[in-house]
């Protein structure tokens, strides 16, 4: 065969070998933005009313806010001594905004086929309902009522620029509107919320809140709701460690709930996210900008953010030869501009453990020397 032939050949194989590379590497920065777009716009947010509502009960029934309630300066209209009608509605106003953020968790993003967080939120959903086992209690929202209040108050935005429906929770100021709106007018989103509102201000203690043992439970399964996710997504919105409730001879008492040894595992490397600044209720700690974390996940899949890698091509040799030694590495790829590692493995191993085995690797002395 003619030496020009040959290089022709050559110089074709390789054009299309560097298109299928270019192509891949498109592909898969597609796929990143596609995974930061549904975590954005469906995970975030879920996860943030979550914990919202999860760290408002535990201070309602085991930090006695109640009191605290009833001890603050009276709005007009409402009498000294009393929780304010104010103060009531913004607590059943988290609620709603849990309702509506749980279903669109429910329909779109990564998890609609995730088992044990379909689980979870089914079950959360089913408490509110429960009335065989609570009674018919200000805290008992059927699903078809969880289901009105939700999609009233968490809407589809109608002009969005993404690909992707997009969701608006309304303010806490549009929704007291509405529901007084609602009062003066007896609709029956007043009467769906009355009882709740009425029954937080009536109570003198957490004792006496009557629905607070629907109440406990529900903010259990949060807890376990809370606590899978962040595994899953590689970041906390808690400092500490989230503590459940049991109710023992009228009396509610906390523990640490019991969880795996992954997920003790990653109670001491998640990294904390960044949308604790905007949680009141929850303090950020000093974090180094330097460390390791994780930015998503799937199945034979881990993505990850090294700073390092950046401005320390040695150190981005020294990662790829610890990690490639891990069992189950497929592939690595390193992209220094953007602080980026990926990491292919075995779909077979479980990725709790996989993010173990890696996330030590990268906190041992090997790599961070």
């Amino acid at each position: 065969m003619p030496i020009e032939t040959i290089i022709i050949i050559a110089s074709t194989i390789g054009t299309a070998v560097w298109s299928v590379v270019t192509w891949a590497d498109q592909q898969e920065k597609a796929r990143e933005e596609v995974d930061s777009n549904l975590d954005a716009i469906y995970i975030n947010p879920f996860l943030r009313v979550a914990q919202m509502l999860q760290g408002r009960l535990y201070r309602i029934l085991a930090e006695n806010e109640i009191e605290y309630l009833r001890s603050g300066i009276a709005h007009k209209g409402d009498i000294v001594g009393e929780i304010s009608y104010h103060e009531a509605l913004e607590i059943v106003f988290i609620m709603v905004k849990y309702f509506g953020w749980s279903s669109v968790f429910f329909q779109y993003g990564s998890y609609t086929d995730d088992r044990k967080a379909i689980e979870l939120t089914t079950t959360i959903s089913d408490l509110f309902a429960d009335r065989n086992t609570f009674g018919d209690d200000p805290f008992s929202f059927t699903h078809s009522r969880q289901q009105s209040l939700g999609q009233r108050f968490v809407t589809r935005i109608i002009a969005s620029h993404t690909a992707f429906p997009e969701f608006r929770a309304a303010t806490v100021y549009q929704f007291e509107k509405e529901v007084n709106e609602s009062k003066e007018q007896s609709t029956q989103l007043y009467l769906d919320l009355y009882r709740t509102i009425e029954d937080i201000r009536q109570a003198q203690t957490s004792k006496t809140l009557e629905g607070r043992a629907r109440l406990v439970e529900i903010h259990n399964t949060l807890v376990d709701l809370i606590n899978y996710i962040e595994v899953k997504e590689g970041f906390t919105l808690s400092r500490e460690p989230r503590k459940k409730l049991q109710l023992v001879s009228d009396e509610i008492v906390s523990y640490k709930s019991n969880v795996s040894a992954e997920q003790s595992f990653f109670e001491q490397w998640l990294p904390i996210s960044p949308f604790l600044d905007n949680l009141a209720e929850v303090v950020q700690p000093e974090q180094s900008s330097i460390d390791p974390s994780i930015l998503h996940v799937t199945e034979g899949r881990i993505r990850l953010k090294v700073p390092s890698l950046n401005y320390n091509p040695e150190h981005a040799q020294l990662i790829q030869s610890s990690i490639q030694a891990l069992q189950g590495v497929k592939s690595i790829e390193i992209r220094p501009q953007a602080s980026s590692l990926i990491v292919y493995f075995d779909k077979t191993i479980p990725k709790v453990l996989f993010e173990r085995d890696l996330l030590v690797c990268l906190a041992s002395d090997r790599c961070l020397n």
